[in-house]
């Protein structure tokens, strides 16, 4: 789905706005080029944790604390910092990293690092105190469902509800552990300390400022949505009793029979009042699409085609855009031309010049689409001479024109049209298929009726004289032949029951 952005002085201005940003930040100056000594496991000492939820607002209770570890958002921070290589631990000491410095100088391309940091957070987030004591099933497919989420959330035109969201994990889990065989209390304990490590992940990337959380009314579109549940998968969770965990590693994948019912619970809690909506931001829409354009994925900008030539911009707004996206695209591209009527006569020779019939009836359906005042201007090139088949094909598609609307002129032209499109999808035999379900003299006047039409298209006008003259000659006589053959052989086995009798 197209997306639309701000300017990146406005995205820098919001990501200097984020408190964590600035955390980050004051956690490096604080360590500096000198550096600043750690324990002997390499944790922060006690004094300089408690200096830092001074210096950095982190809110962690002190009081009765008697180690570091004990201060879980700074040392959130901490490891975050690490991780985004702002700071590097080395010899005992903690010291900022040199190269990071024009990194904190821009607030923009700080968050971003931050946020690209995040998916490699794993441990300190979901792991304990010491970083790999699972706590969830969350744990063991972090890396694998954050990602999914935040692509999904991209991809989505509404908010996503809550309830939609955890159970779209929740169906994550059911793909990679065993859960079925478990009796439902222990099921619904694994979930829910799920849905508590979920939520904790949720906070931080509002923390960060890539989503936000609102209550209100899910869109009907979730409503009905079931899920399709597969078989549950040969994993077990982390912390499963060995017992159980070697029952349920006995029995076979089946379907969950409980699917159904979960989907109808959900669709009543979404329906039921107003729940949590999660969306991204601006920057979070940002970062999500970076990442979707290094994995080699589409992910349109309104604003990217601003120099595109005509036929590309048409061709990307048929495939890719909805009708609100490719109408500001269509608005920013114009602008950056010379006027609306240079524009305009742009995109038209571009469907004028477009080889494929099919193709140029989309892209000037497109057009028509997209344009406040596109029935006017299909309707207009009725009396174009090389866009009046394409326009009334367009027309006929819509309701907006029947046949008997159509001057003898322009039956002609629809008949010609519609040869050379099929002509276009299928080939050649697609044709002489078409043609044949017919009669032999159908398929003829057909043909010669396109001939005569004076279809703008020369060279499919030859393509089908040479198919009439050839294939389509040959094709009729063969057919003629079986039929021929078909009927000698009926008329002999019927003589042979009437001698048998």
């Amino acid at each position: 789905m197209p997306v639309t952005l701000p300017e990146e002085d406005v995205l820098r201005e919001r990501a200097a706005a984020v408190p964590l940003i600035g955390q980050l930040a004051g956690l490096a100056g604080w360590a500096g080029s000198e550096g600043r000594d750690l324990t002997k496991t390499c944790r922060l000492r006690l004094a300089d944790a408690r200096d830092l939820v001074r210096v950095l607002d982190t809110g962690d209770p002190v009081e009765q604390v008697r180690t570091s570890a004990e201060l879980p958002r700074v040392n959130l921070l901490f490891a975050w910092a690490k991780q985004a290589r702002l700071i590097r631990v080395a010899k005992g000491r903690v010291c900022a990293v040199a190269k990071a410095r024009p990194l904190l100088a821009d607030p923009l391309a700080l968050w971003e690092r931050a946020f690209e940091a995040f998916f490699e957070l794993r441990g300190p987030l979901l792991g304990g105190p010491d970083g790999y004591d699972a706590t969830s099933m969350l744990f063991d497919v972090y890396q694998d469902v954050l990602p999914d989420i935040l692509n999904t959330l991209y991809s989505l035109p509404y908010p996503m509800p809550w309830p939609r969201l955890r159970d779209s994990v929740h169906l994550a889990y059911r793909m990679s552990f065993t859960l079925g065989g478990a009796p439902e209390r222990e099921q619904r304990a694994w979930l829910l300390d799920a849905d508590h490590d979920l939520r904790h992940v949720l906070d931080l990337l509002e923390r960060l400022g890539a989503i936000t959380r609102e209550q209100g009314m899910a869109d009907p579109v979730f409503l009905d949505t079931a899920f399709d549940e597969p078989p549950a998968g040969p994993q077990l969770p982390t912390g499963m009793p060995a017992e159980l965990a070697q029952l349920l590693g006995s029995l076979p994948a089946v379907p969950d029979p409980s699917a159904a019912a979960r989907a109808k619970e959900l669709r009543a809690e979404l329906a039921s009042g107003p729940v949590e909506l999660i969306r991204l931001t601006d920057l979070g829409t940002r970062a999500v699409r970076r990442r979707l354009i290094a994995q080699g994925r589409s992910a349109p900008l309104v604003g990217e085609l601003t120099h595109t030539p005509a036929a590309g911009l048409l061709g990307v707004l048929a495939q890719e855009y909805d009708p609100e996206h490719a109408e500001a695209e269509l608005a920013a591209w114009t602008a950056a031309h010379d006027s609306p009527g240079h524009a305009r006569r742009l995109l038209l020779e571009a469907v004028r010049t477009t080889p494929f019939r099919t193709r140029a009836a989309a892209l000037l359906d497109t057009l028509a689409t997209v344009l406040p005042d596109g029935r006017e201007l299909l309707r207009s090139l009725r009396g174009d001479a090389d866009l009046a088949p394409t326009a009334l094909t367009v027309l006929t598609q819509r309701g907006a024109l029947d046949h008997e609307d159509l001057t003898d002129t322009e039956a002609a032209l629809m008949v010609a049209e519609s040869l050379l499109q099929l002509l276009d999808l299928g080939g050649e035999q697609a044709l002489l298929e078409a043609l044949l379900v017919q009669s032999r003299a159908e398929a003829e006047t057909a043909i010669g009726a396109a001939l005569a039409s004076g279809h703008p298209d020369r060279a499919g006008l030859e393509a089908l004289r040479d198919l009439a003259d050839g294939p389509l000659h040959a094709k009729a006589a063969q057919l003629v032949r079986q039929n021929a053959t078909g009927t000698r052989a009926r008329r002999s086995t019927t003589k042979k029951r009437k001698h048998r009798r």
